[in-house]
This record gives C-alpha cells, structure tokens and sequence, in this order.
C-alpha cells in the first residue's frame, strides 16, 4: 500500500460523506504496518498531497455543514500535525474533517 491508495480511498469516501481524520489516520497505519514506516510520516505525506494537490479541504463540522480552512496548503498541514499531536495522534473524532475540494462550504446538504 501507498500513499496512492490512501488517497484514492479517502476521496471515494469522500463522495458520499465528510471524512473524519481519523479514517486517515487509520490508512496510514494500515500503509505503515506494511511498509514498516512511521504511520504518522505517512497520514502527513498523504495530507500533503491531498491538500498541495487540491483533492481534498481540511476544515471543521458547522451549523451549515462542513466549514474549510483557510490558508495556503502546506499552512494546512501544519496546522493538522500540530492538532494530531496535541491529541497523540488518536483524535476519535475530535480534530478536524476532510471533504471533497469541489464541496468546499456546504449549506447542510449532505
């Protein structure tokens, strides 16, 4: 597995749902176990390229749906590592949500 894999199962799920990062997380972990790399070096290669590539938005859960951040993508990153470590990288879903790039802001319509 790579992170071509996580990538590609995220933004499947992200279709039909916002996607806690936590499923990322548990991808990575998945990836790590097999390729005996750090799980947390991983879930942020895979950010990285989620958010640099404009796949997927980082934000939170709102009144009127899913609320993206704003700033640039490598700023993002590092603002979801940061949070991940502050939760031991166990969030259960408390930390932030990803969603399909074209979905941005949604008015509840998910």
């Amino acid at each position: 597995m790579s992170t071509e894999f996580i990538i590609s199962e995220l933004l499947e799920e992200a279709l039909d749902d916002w996607v806690p990062v936590d499923r990322l997380i548990g991808l990575a972990q998945e990836t790590a176990e097999q390729s005996g790399r750090d799980f947390r070096v991983v879930a942020t290669e895979a950010l990285t390229e989620l958010l640099c590539g404009r796949l997927m938005a980082v934000g939170d859960l709102g009144v009127n749906g899913f609320e993206a951040w704003t700033g640039s993508p490598e700023a993002l990153v590092r603002r979801v590592v940061a949070m991940l470590d502050r939760f031991d990288w166990r969030p259960q879903g408390g930390a932030c949500w990803l969603a399909d790039a074209g979905h941005g802001t949604s008015e509840g319509s998910r």
